[in-house]
Protein backbone atom coordinates (compact mmCIF):
# COMPACT_ATOMS: atom_id res chain seq x y z
CA UNK A 1 0.00 0.00 0.00
CA UNK A 2 1.19 3.10 -0.98
CA UNK A 3 1.67 5.96 1.70
CA UNK A 4 3.48 8.36 0.43
CA UNK A 5 2.94 9.88 -3.76
CA UNK A 6 5.83 10.45 -5.48
CA UNK A 7 6.64 13.69 -8.16
CA UNK A 8 5.46 11.21 -10.88
CA UNK A 9 2.13 9.93 -9.44
CA UNK A 10 1.79 14.00 -8.27
CA UNK A 11 1.91 15.09 -11.38
CA UNK A 12 -1.23 13.97 -13.29
CA UNK A 13 -3.28 14.79 -9.92
CA UNK A 14 -2.13 18.23 -10.45
CA UNK A 15 -2.40 18.72 -13.74
CA UNK A 16 -6.44 17.78 -13.13
CA UNK A 17 -6.76 20.31 -10.60
CA UNK A 18 -4.76 23.07 -12.49
CA UNK A 19 -6.65 22.56 -15.44
CA UNK A 20 -10.26 22.65 -13.39
CA UNK A 21 -9.20 25.91 -11.64
CA UNK A 22 -7.02 27.84 -13.95
CA UNK A 23 -8.97 26.65 -17.25
CA UNK A 24 -6.09 24.58 -19.32
CA UNK A 25 -3.09 25.70 -17.09
CA UNK A 26 -2.47 21.91 -16.30
CA UNK A 27 -2.60 20.86 -19.80
CA UNK A 28 0.65 23.18 -19.79
CA UNK A 29 2.20 21.67 -17.21
CA UNK A 30 5.85 20.90 -18.61
CA UNK A 31 9.09 19.33 -17.67
CA UNK A 32 10.30 22.56 -16.27
CA UNK A 33 7.41 23.59 -14.25
CA UNK A 34 7.09 20.51 -12.90
CA UNK A 35 10.77 20.33 -11.51
CA UNK A 36 10.64 24.54 -10.65
CA UNK A 37 7.27 23.11 -8.29
CA UNK A 38 7.98 20.00 -7.68
CA UNK A 39 7.43 20.51 -3.77
CA UNK A 40 4.06 21.87 -3.74
CA UNK A 41 2.65 19.40 -6.66
CA UNK A 42 3.76 16.50 -4.60
CA UNK A 43 2.43 17.77 -1.56
CA UNK A 44 -0.88 18.49 -3.47
CA UNK A 45 -0.91 14.78 -4.71
CA UNK A 46 -0.14 13.59 -1.26
CA UNK A 47 -3.45 16.03 0.30
CA UNK A 48 -5.54 14.22 -2.92
CA UNK A 49 -4.13 11.00 -2.25
CA UNK A 50 -4.72 11.26 1.56
CA UNK A 51 -8.26 12.25 1.15
CA UNK A 52 -9.22 10.48 -2.36
CA UNK A 53 -7.44 7.71 -2.77
CA UNK A 54 -5.18 6.38 -0.07
CA UNK A 55 -6.78 2.63 1.26
CA UNK A 56 -8.95 2.48 -1.45
CA UNK A 57 -8.49 -1.00 -3.28
CA UNK A 58 -6.56 -0.51 -6.80
CA UNK A 59 -5.97 3.21 -6.42
CA UNK A 60 -2.42 2.62 -6.52
CA UNK A 61 -2.33 0.86 -9.81
CA UNK A 62 -4.85 3.06 -11.43
CA UNK A 63 -2.26 6.11 -10.46
CA UNK A 64 0.48 4.51 -11.47
CA UNK A 65 -0.75 3.66 -14.95
CA UNK A 66 -2.52 7.18 -15.17
CA UNK A 67 0.94 8.52 -14.63
CA UNK A 68 2.49 6.44 -17.44
CA UNK A 69 -0.33 8.11 -19.35
CA UNK A 70 -2.71 5.30 -19.99
CA UNK A 71 -5.60 7.09 -20.91
CA UNK A 72 -8.91 4.80 -19.34
CA UNK A 73 -6.95 5.15 -16.27
CA UNK A 74 -6.01 9.20 -16.50
CA UNK A 75 -9.71 9.53 -17.64
CA UNK A 76 -10.98 7.46 -14.21
CA UNK A 77 -8.80 9.95 -12.05
CA UNK A 78 -10.12 12.72 -13.88
CA UNK A 79 -13.61 12.21 -13.73
CA UNK A 80 -13.21 11.28 -9.65
CA UNK A 81 -11.36 14.33 -9.07
CA UNK A 82 -13.94 16.44 -11.09
CA UNK A 83 -16.52 15.39 -8.88
CA UNK A 84 -14.92 15.93 -5.61
CA UNK A 85 -13.91 19.54 -6.65
CA UNK A 86 -17.53 19.97 -6.19
CA UNK A 87 -17.26 19.91 -2.82
CA UNK A 88 -16.37 23.04 -0.81
CA UNK A 89 -14.30 21.25 1.22
CA UNK A 90 -12.29 19.53 -1.10
CA UNK A 91 -11.37 22.98 -3.12
CA UNK A 92 -10.46 24.80 0.38
CA UNK A 93 -7.68 22.28 0.89
CA UNK A 94 -6.25 21.91 -2.68
CA UNK A 95 -6.49 25.54 -4.07
CA UNK A 96 -4.10 27.30 -1.91
CA UNK A 97 -1.37 24.44 -2.95
CA UNK A 98 -2.59 25.14 -6.28
CA UNK A 99 -2.14 28.38 -6.05
CA UNK A 100 1.50 28.28 -5.06
CA UNK A 101 1.53 25.77 -8.46
CA UNK A 102 -0.10 28.12 -10.65
CA UNK A 103 2.61 31.29 -9.72
CA UNK A 104 5.67 29.48 -10.64
CA UNK A 105 3.98 28.69 -14.00
CA UNK A 106 2.97 32.62 -14.51
CA UNK A 107 6.62 33.08 -13.61
CA UNK A 108 8.38 31.05 -15.85
CA UNK A 109 5.85 32.10 -18.13
CA UNK A 110 7.03 35.89 -17.52
CA UNK A 111 11.04 35.15 -17.73
CA UNK A 112 9.72 33.19 -21.12
CA UNK A 113 7.89 35.98 -22.88
CA UNK A 114 7.81 39.76 -22.02
CA UNK A 115 10.81 39.94 -20.04
CA UNK A 116 13.61 38.93 -22.01
CA UNK A 117 16.39 41.25 -22.99
CA UNK A 118 18.88 40.05 -25.71
CA UNK A 119 22.15 41.02 -25.82
CA UNK A 120 23.32 39.16 -29.23
CA UNK A 121 23.36 42.28 -31.00
CA UNK A 122 23.41 45.93 -30.68
CA UNK A 123 19.81 46.59 -31.02
CA UNK A 124 17.54 47.22 -27.24
CA UNK A 125 14.09 45.95 -27.05
CA UNK A 126 12.23 47.96 -23.61
CA UNK A 127 8.89 45.92 -23.73
CA UNK A 128 8.58 45.80 -19.77
CA UNK A 129 8.67 50.60 -19.66
CA UNK A 130 7.22 50.87 -23.18
CA UNK A 131 9.70 53.12 -23.77
CA UNK A 132 10.60 53.66 -27.38
CA UNK A 133 12.10 50.46 -29.12
CA UNK A 134 15.74 51.80 -30.46
CA UNK A 135 18.01 49.68 -33.03
CA UNK A 136 20.87 50.74 -34.61
CA UNK A 137 24.31 49.63 -36.31
CA UNK A 138 27.29 50.09 -34.21
CA UNK A 139 29.38 53.65 -35.21
CA UNK A 140 26.33 54.34 -37.17
CA UNK A 141 26.10 58.30 -38.12
CA UNK A 142 22.07 58.26 -37.05
CA UNK A 143 21.40 59.43 -34.22
CA UNK A 144 17.91 59.42 -31.89
CA UNK A 145 16.32 62.04 -30.76
CA UNK A 146 13.02 61.97 -28.64
CA UNK A 147 10.04 63.99 -28.29
CA UNK A 148 8.51 64.13 -24.72
CA UNK A 149 5.33 66.44 -25.91
CA UNK A 150 2.64 63.35 -25.27
CA UNK A 151 -0.32 66.07 -25.66
CA UNK A 152 -0.51 66.92 -29.39
CA UNK A 153 1.16 69.13 -31.25
CA UNK A 154 -0.01 72.07 -29.49
CA UNK A 155 2.38 74.31 -27.24
CA UNK A 156 0.37 74.32 -23.63
CA UNK A 157 -1.62 77.81 -23.32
Amino acid sequence: MLETITLALATPIAKIILDKLYEGVGSKLGEKVVEAAAAPIQKLGQVVWDRCFKGKPGTDKLLDQAAKGSEPELKQVQNYLLKEMENPEFVAMVKPIAEEIHQVFVRMDDVTAENVQQNAGDGFQNIGTQGPILQGIKDSPITFTTNNNYYGDKPND
